[in-house]
């Protein structure tokens, strides 16, 4: 499996021309991985060139917050009567018609308060793979939709989730029915919050990598 995913990475290196962004997304490959099978197969300045000017056009793009239409459940009932318990029971419930949708065998946390919303089994990891899930937040001021990346400790005690605690933290967005998959690798250099990509909507590839 490892070595079908590695000569995948080089063929679409070699014959396509892709950055470590690009390859990442199509694959599911984490970009140290890639740093090491590709390191034989550089870029030339040229092609670094073309694909940093196609990644600003394209942020660009991205920039001017085009959202998804409206879901026919969000223009059933308005969110702001829903409380913080409903939103967690929706979004959960949300992941897991979609992770029983692709075929998973998924199991809940028997532990209150543990930071685990599903246990995954996928068969191509030797342990479940551990998700939270988040409500995608509404932007305050402009801006994109962002998904929390904290918990709450002890005594009401706000603090960011540490490696460890997930695998991957999918936020369900609730306006358009959406659920935006991030692998910890996605969010570590995040402080408190990540706004949501188009190209984490429904990436659920990314739990067989």
């Amino acid at each position: 499996m490892l070595n079908e995913l590695k000569k995948e990475c080089i063929r679409l290196r070699v014959e396509e021309r892709l950055s470590y962004r690009q390859i990442a997304k199509r694959t599911g490959a984490r970009k140290g991985t890639l740093s090491a099978w590709l390191q034989d197969y550089p870029l030339t300045a040229e092609e670094k060139k073309r694909l940093s000017d196609v990644a600003r056009v394209k942020a660009a793009k991205t920039n001017t917050k085009e959202r998804l239409p409206e879901s026919k459940y969000y223009r059933m009932v308005d969110e702001s009567d829903l409380s913080r318990c409903q939103k967690a029971k929706i979004a959960e419930a949300a992941i897991l018609f979609r992770l029983c949708l692709f075929g998973h065998s998924t199991f809940g946390s028997v532990f209150d308060g543990d930071k685990t919303d599903w246990l995954v089994e996928v068969s191509s990891k030797k342990h479940p793979v551990k998700i939270q899930v988040k409500w995608v937040k509404k932007p305050s001021r402009g801006g994109l939709p962002t998904i929390s990346l904290t918990c709450v400790k002890g005594h009401n005690q706000v603090c960011r989730y540490q490696e460890g605690d997930f695998d991957f933290v999918v936020g369900y967005d609730f306006r358009t029915d959406t659920a935006y998959v991030f692998s910890w690798d996605d969010v570590k250099a995040n402080k408190r919050t990540i706004s949501i990509r188009p190209d984490c909507a429904e990436a659920w590839d990314k739990l067989r990598y």
